[in-house]
Protein backbone atom coordinates (compact mmCIF):
# COMPACT_ATOMS: atom_id res chain seq x y z
CA UNK A 1 0.00 0.00 0.00
CA UNK A 2 1.17 3.31 -0.70
CA UNK A 3 -0.09 6.90 -0.20
CA UNK A 4 -1.31 7.47 -3.51
CA UNK A 5 -3.11 4.10 -2.77
CA UNK A 6 -4.57 5.06 -0.18
CA UNK A 7 -5.95 8.51 -1.13
CA UNK A 8 -7.09 6.99 -4.25
CA UNK A 9 -9.16 4.36 -2.15
CA UNK A 10 -10.27 6.03 0.78
CA UNK A 11 -13.54 7.19 -0.14
CA UNK A 12 -16.98 6.07 1.33
CA UNK A 13 -19.32 7.51 -1.53
CA UNK A 14 -22.50 7.32 1.25
CA UNK A 15 -25.46 7.42 -0.67
CA UNK A 16 -27.16 9.30 2.52
CA UNK A 17 -24.55 11.67 3.43
CA UNK A 18 -23.99 12.86 -0.37
CA UNK A 19 -28.04 12.99 -1.30
CA UNK A 20 -28.09 14.94 1.99
CA UNK A 21 -25.19 17.58 1.02
CA UNK A 22 -27.01 17.94 -2.25
CA UNK A 23 -30.21 18.70 -0.67
CA UNK A 24 -29.21 21.05 1.44
CA UNK A 25 -27.03 23.11 -0.87
CA UNK A 26 -29.70 23.01 -3.87
CA UNK A 27 -32.92 23.83 -0.97
CA UNK A 28 -30.39 26.59 -0.14
CA UNK A 29 -30.43 27.59 -3.54
CA UNK A 30 -33.96 27.35 -4.07
CA UNK A 31 -34.91 29.61 -0.87
CA UNK A 32 -32.31 32.13 -2.43
CA UNK A 33 -33.34 32.41 -5.93
CA UNK A 34 -29.96 30.93 -6.93
CA UNK A 35 -28.53 34.13 -6.36
CA UNK A 36 -24.52 33.42 -6.63
CA UNK A 37 -23.04 36.21 -4.49
CA UNK A 38 -20.81 36.02 -1.12
CA UNK A 39 -22.85 34.45 1.31
CA UNK A 40 -23.53 31.46 -1.34
CA UNK A 41 -19.90 31.29 -1.42
CA UNK A 42 -19.42 30.73 2.41
CA UNK A 43 -23.09 28.31 2.56
CA UNK A 44 -21.76 26.02 -0.70
CA UNK A 45 -18.13 26.15 1.06
CA UNK A 46 -19.42 24.35 4.34
CA UNK A 47 -21.47 21.83 2.86
CA UNK A 48 -18.33 21.08 0.18
CA UNK A 49 -16.23 21.12 3.47
CA UNK A 50 -18.70 18.53 5.45
CA UNK A 51 -19.40 16.37 2.49
CA UNK A 52 -15.57 15.98 2.12
CA UNK A 53 -15.18 15.63 5.57
CA UNK A 54 -17.71 12.97 5.90
CA UNK A 55 -17.01 10.72 2.57
CA UNK A 56 -13.38 11.33 2.08
CA UNK A 57 -9.97 9.82 3.48
CA UNK A 58 -10.07 11.44 7.04
CA UNK A 59 -13.31 9.73 7.67
CA UNK A 60 -11.71 6.53 6.27
CA UNK A 61 -8.80 7.03 8.65
CA UNK A 62 -10.51 7.95 11.64
CA UNK A 63 -13.31 4.88 11.63
CA UNK A 64 -10.50 2.24 10.94
CA UNK A 65 -6.64 3.25 12.05
CA UNK A 66 -5.87 6.43 13.20
CA UNK A 67 -7.63 8.89 16.45
CA UNK A 68 -6.12 11.42 15.23
CA UNK A 69 -8.00 11.37 11.95
CA UNK A 70 -11.17 11.10 14.06
CA UNK A 71 -10.30 13.95 16.52
CA UNK A 72 -9.23 16.53 13.21
CA UNK A 73 -13.26 15.17 11.22
CA UNK A 74 -14.81 16.31 14.62
CA UNK A 75 -13.11 19.64 14.93
CA UNK A 76 -13.87 20.20 11.25
CA UNK A 77 -18.08 19.08 11.92
CA UNK A 78 -18.34 21.39 15.14
CA UNK A 79 -15.42 24.64 14.37
CA UNK A 80 -15.39 24.85 11.10
CA UNK A 81 -18.68 23.79 9.09
CA UNK A 82 -21.07 25.54 11.35
CA UNK A 83 -19.92 28.77 11.03
CA UNK A 84 -19.15 28.62 7.29
CA UNK A 85 -23.42 27.86 6.82
CA UNK A 86 -23.86 30.66 9.34
CA UNK A 87 -22.38 33.02 7.74
CA UNK A 88 -24.01 32.08 4.06
CA UNK A 89 -27.39 32.30 5.77
CA UNK A 90 -29.59 35.69 4.46
CA UNK A 91 -31.51 37.26 7.02
CA UNK A 92 -35.46 37.02 5.01
CA UNK A 93 -35.41 33.15 4.77
CA UNK A 94 -34.67 33.30 8.81
CA UNK A 95 -37.00 35.30 9.50
CA UNK A 96 -39.95 33.89 8.23
CA UNK A 97 -39.63 30.71 9.62
CA UNK A 98 -39.41 32.41 12.44
CA UNK A 99 -42.55 33.76 11.79
CA UNK A 100 -44.05 30.01 12.92
CA UNK A 101 -44.35 30.12 16.56
CA UNK A 102 -42.71 26.94 17.37
CA UNK A 103 -39.88 27.78 15.42
CA UNK A 104 -39.54 30.53 17.03
CA UNK A 105 -40.04 29.22 20.93
CA UNK A 106 -37.15 26.89 20.06
CA UNK A 107 -34.58 29.38 18.40
CA UNK A 108 -35.28 31.29 21.91
CA UNK A 109 -34.34 28.80 23.73
CA UNK A 110 -31.53 26.89 22.05
CA UNK A 111 -29.77 30.75 21.38
CA UNK A 112 -29.76 31.37 25.38
CA UNK A 113 -25.97 31.06 26.00
CA UNK A 114 -26.27 29.21 28.73
CA UNK A 115 -27.65 26.90 27.18
CA UNK A 116 -26.23 26.38 23.58
CA UNK A 117 -23.14 26.64 25.80
CA UNK A 118 -23.79 23.61 27.87
CA UNK A 119 -25.57 21.38 25.03
CA UNK A 120 -22.41 22.05 22.33
CA UNK A 121 -19.60 21.59 25.36
CA UNK A 122 -21.37 18.67 26.60
CA UNK A 123 -21.96 16.79 23.58
CA UNK A 124 -18.07 17.02 23.27
CA UNK A 125 -16.96 15.49 26.18
CA UNK A 126 -19.76 13.09 25.87
CA UNK A 127 -18.51 11.61 22.59
CA UNK A 128 -15.04 11.50 23.77
CA UNK A 129 -15.88 9.00 26.55
CA UNK A 130 -14.42 5.56 25.53
CA UNK A 131 -17.65 3.74 26.04
CA UNK A 132 -19.82 5.84 23.34
CA UNK A 133 -16.56 6.72 21.33
CA UNK A 134 -15.56 2.74 20.95
CA UNK A 135 -19.89 1.73 20.28
CA UNK A 136 -20.14 4.66 17.98
CA UNK A 137 -16.68 2.91 15.69
CA UNK A 138 -18.31 -0.65 16.07
CA UNK A 139 -21.97 0.58 14.98
CA UNK A 140 -22.49 2.45 11.83
CA UNK A 141 -25.87 3.49 12.97
CA UNK A 142 -24.51 5.32 16.59
CA UNK A 143 -21.41 6.36 14.47
CA UNK A 144 -23.96 8.46 12.11
CA UNK A 145 -25.83 10.03 15.36
CA UNK A 146 -22.33 11.17 16.74
CA UNK A 147 -21.30 12.68 13.81
CA UNK A 148 -24.73 14.51 13.25
CA UNK A 149 -24.90 15.50 16.97
CA UNK A 150 -21.55 17.05 16.96
CA UNK A 151 -22.33 18.96 13.26
CA UNK A 152 -25.62 20.28 15.46
CA UNK A 153 -24.12 21.14 18.26
CA UNK A 154 -21.60 23.33 16.34
CA UNK A 155 -24.19 25.01 15.09
CA UNK A 156 -26.02 25.85 18.02
CA UNK A 157 -22.84 26.93 19.47
CA UNK A 158 -22.04 29.53 17.03
CA UNK A 159 -26.30 30.37 16.21
CA UNK A 160 -25.95 33.17 19.27
CA UNK A 161 -22.50 34.73 17.35
CA UNK A 162 -22.83 34.40 14.01
CA UNK A 163 -27.03 34.49 13.55
CA UNK A 164 -28.17 36.46 10.17
CA UNK A 165 -30.17 38.19 12.48
CA UNK A 166 -28.24 40.72 14.67
CA UNK A 167 -30.39 41.76 17.16
CA UNK A 168 -30.65 38.29 17.96
CA UNK A 169 -26.78 37.71 18.20
CA UNK A 170 -24.54 38.17 21.46
CA UNK A 171 -23.51 41.56 22.46
CA UNK A 172 -19.72 41.66 21.98
CA UNK A 173 -18.58 41.76 25.41
CA UNK A 174 -20.80 38.62 26.35
CA UNK A 175 -19.99 36.81 22.89
CA UNK A 176 -16.10 36.96 23.59
CA UNK A 177 -16.68 35.14 27.40
CA UNK A 178 -19.14 32.83 25.68
CA UNK A 179 -16.35 31.41 23.24
CA UNK A 180 -13.28 32.28 25.29
CA UNK A 181 -14.90 29.96 28.03
CA UNK A 182 -16.22 27.28 25.46
CA UNK A 183 -12.66 27.39 24.13
CA UNK A 184 -10.97 26.65 27.26
CA UNK A 185 -13.20 24.08 28.06
CA UNK A 186 -11.86 22.53 24.14
CA UNK A 187 -8.67 22.89 25.29
CA UNK A 188 -9.03 21.14 28.34
CA UNK A 189 -10.50 18.17 26.43
CA UNK A 190 -7.69 18.11 23.94
CA UNK A 191 -5.05 18.19 27.15
CA UNK A 192 -6.80 15.24 28.80
CA UNK A 193 -6.67 13.55 25.36
CA UNK A 194 -2.99 14.10 24.72
CA UNK A 195 -1.75 12.75 27.61
CA UNK A 196 -4.37 10.49 27.98
CA UNK A 197 -3.09 6.15 28.77
CA UNK A 198 -2.99 4.04 26.05
CA UNK A 199 -5.79 1.35 25.69
CA UNK A 200 -9.25 3.66 25.93
CA UNK A 201 -9.72 3.53 22.29
CA UNK A 202 -8.06 -0.28 21.31
CA UNK A 203 -9.49 0.00 17.42
CA UNK A 204 -6.36 2.22 17.02
CA UNK A 205 -4.30 0.02 18.57
CA UNK A 206 -3.81 -3.03 16.67
CA UNK A 207 -1.04 -3.37 14.06
CA UNK A 208 -2.41 -5.34 10.59
CA UNK A 209 -5.77 -5.89 9.19
CA UNK A 210 -4.52 -7.35 6.03
CA UNK A 211 -4.64 -4.36 3.84
CA UNK A 212 -1.15 -2.78 4.41
CA UNK A 213 -2.30 0.34 5.53
CA UNK A 214 -1.61 -0.35 9.08
CA UNK A 215 2.06 -1.13 7.76
CA UNK A 216 1.94 1.98 6.08
CA UNK A 217 0.94 4.28 8.95
CA UNK A 218 3.49 2.32 11.27
CA UNK A 219 6.64 2.46 8.95
CA UNK A 220 5.78 4.98 6.57
CA UNK A 221 4.05 7.76 8.30
CA UNK A 222 5.83 6.87 11.97
CA UNK A 223 2.48 6.88 13.53
CA UNK A 224 2.32 4.55 16.33
CA UNK A 225 -0.49 4.00 18.61
CA UNK A 226 1.01 6.36 21.34
CA UNK A 227 1.60 9.04 19.02
CA UNK A 228 -1.43 8.79 17.33
CA UNK A 229 -3.26 9.32 20.49
CA UNK A 230 -0.87 12.35 21.21
CA UNK A 231 -1.70 13.52 17.91
CA UNK A 232 -5.40 13.24 17.97
CA UNK A 233 -5.50 15.04 21.47
CA UNK A 234 -3.35 18.16 19.88
CA UNK A 235 -5.75 18.13 17.03
CA UNK A 236 -8.39 18.85 19.33
CA UNK A 237 -6.29 20.88 21.35
CA UNK A 238 -4.39 23.31 19.42
CA UNK A 239 -6.26 23.61 15.88
CA UNK A 240 -9.74 23.39 17.97
CA UNK A 241 -8.45 26.85 20.05
CA UNK A 242 -7.32 28.17 17.02
CA UNK A 243 -10.60 27.74 15.59
CA UNK A 244 -12.07 29.08 18.39
CA UNK A 245 -9.30 31.83 18.51
CA UNK A 246 -10.52 32.95 14.63
CA UNK A 247 -14.45 32.97 16.02
CA UNK A 248 -13.14 35.11 18.93
CA UNK A 249 -11.17 37.63 16.94
CA UNK A 250 -14.82 38.03 14.73
CA UNK A 251 -16.94 38.87 17.66
CA UNK A 252 -14.24 41.65 19.14
CA UNK A 253 -13.75 43.12 16.42
CA UNK A 254 -17.37 43.81 15.70
CA UNK A 255 -16.35 46.56 19.22
CA UNK A 256 -14.56 48.32 16.28
CA UNK A 257 -16.64 48.34 13.18
CA UNK A 258 -19.59 49.51 15.53
CA UNK A 259 -18.62 52.11 17.87
CA UNK A 260 -22.04 52.17 19.14
CA UNK A 261 -21.59 48.32 20.64
CA UNK A 262 -18.97 49.79 22.93
CA UNK A 263 -21.58 51.68 25.16
CA UNK A 264 -24.09 48.46 24.89
CA UNK A 265 -21.64 45.98 25.35
CA UNK A 266 -21.83 45.91 29.63
CA UNK A 267 -26.11 45.83 28.69
CA UNK A 268 -25.57 42.74 26.78
CA UNK A 269 -24.73 41.10 30.15
CA UNK A 270 -27.72 41.98 31.33
CA UNK A 271 -29.37 41.27 27.77
CA UNK A 272 -28.28 37.68 27.70
CA UNK A 273 -29.75 36.55 31.03
CA UNK A 274 -33.12 37.24 29.30
CA UNK A 275 -32.62 35.68 26.18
Amino acid sequence: MTNGQLFAEAWNFEPGVIFGSAALFFGYLWVVRFRMNRKTALFGSGVLLMLLTLIGPLDFLGDNYLFSAHMMEHVLLYLAVPPLLLLGLPPAPVRSLLSIEIAAKAERFLRRPTIAWLVAVGVMWLWHLPVLYNAALKHEGIHAVEHLSVLVAGTIFFWPIFTPLQQHRLSPVVGAVYIFTAMSANMLLGILLTFAPLGYYPTYMRSSDGTGIFRLIRTVWKIDPQSDLNLGGMFMWIIGGLLYFASLMAVISRLYSDPEDWETAEKGFGDAKLQ
